[in-house]
């Protein structure tokens, strides 16, 4: 195993498993509460390394545009996702983030106008039905809940998916953040997130009132948030990205919702239930034939263009 494929299986790992430090500080914080302190304890340990880069000396930097992609990449997104993970299962929310690709597909046809062949609507066509297979209330329930799960955190878990999606499909057309090194942009977005975040945690706060007693196990959980997933796992994964390629990359990122699954059932003793199994299968399923056909509308695009 070379360099790269190491940083690579350790972003995602860290990646896959924070769906259950997440469970255990939602035990103590309020889920915009310990957002906040997630991205802010992540910018503030971030900030120095590029300073002390100087990564941003004479660099002029875009706020507006930043500002945005933080909003839609990192604040609305872990805001969304901390709600979601609150209230459902880290199996649900582990299959749903999976149809991620998918909703790319459909952002990139609706706003970068690019082409969608029908293998990829048949993909995208399975995933949805596997997500509404495992997100609808049974008619015998009588409840939202489900297997300690509920609609609303799903479909909480299922609109930070599409905010991400947009995001991606922004990072398609990239702007003036294209000339910022990635250690520069990933700490500004980060503290930009906890300033996003701030007033609705703030709100929270006054609402529910703070924490009354924050256990050490909350602590260690935020602290692992913070270190591990927040700023190990975005240097891993950007520093292998010098050296793989994209294709290279996704299939790491395809791996990402069955570790989560794998963390959710051994850390958090979830279990997969039938359903949640067939809707999972759906879910890959449409994800593999999407992607299978996005990679030969790319190889045909690269021999059309080359002349072969």
């Amino acid at each position: 195993m070379n360099k790269a494929t190491a940083l690579l299986w350790v972003a995602v790992i860290l990646w896959g498993v924070a769906i259950a430090p997440t469970k255990w500080a939602l035990e103590s914080f309020s889920p915009l509460l310990l957002m906040f302190f997630r991205l802010l304890f992540s910018g503030i340990l971030f900030a120095p390394y590029v300073l002390r880069k100087r990564k941003l000396k004479g660099m002029s930097i875009p706020w507006l545009r930043l500002f945005i992609l933080s909003f839609t990449g990192v604040a609305g997104y872990f805001m969304l996702t901390s709600s979601g993970i609150s209230l459902t299962s880290g199996t649900h929310a582990s299959i749903i983030d999976a149809s991620l690709p998918l909703f790319i597909i459909l952002f990139a046809a609706l706003y970068l106008k690019e082409k969608v062949t029908y293998m990829q609507w048949i993909g995208l066509a399975i995933g949805i039905f596997g997500v509404l297979l495992i997100s609808l209330p049974m008619q015998n329930a009588g409840t939202l809940e489900m297997n300690g799960s509920s609609f609303i955190g799903d479909m909480l878990i299922l609109a930070s998916t599409w905010l991400f999606a947009f995001y991606t499909i922004q990072m398609k057309r990239p702007q003036a953040e294209a000339k910022l090194p990635s250690e520069a942009f990933t700490a500004l977005t980060l503290s930009l997130g906890a300033i996003i975040v701030f007033p609705f945690a703030l709100v929270e706060v006054f609402v529910y009132g703070w924490p009354e007693h924050i256990t050490a196990k909350s602590w260690w959980s935020l602290c692992f948030l913070v270190i591990g997933p927040s700023i190990m796992a975005y240097r891993c994964w950007n520093k292998a990205l010098e050296k793989v390629s994209g294709a290279t990359s996704g299939f790491y990122m395809n791996m990402l919702p069955l570790i989560s699954i794998l963390a959710s059932i051994v850390l958090l003793q979830e279990q997969m239930t039938v359903r949640i199994l067939i809707g999972g299968a759906f879910v890959l399923l449409g994800v593999g034939i999407a992607e299978k056909a996005s990679r030969s509308q790319q190889k045909e695009a690269l021999c059309n263009l080359t002349g072969e």
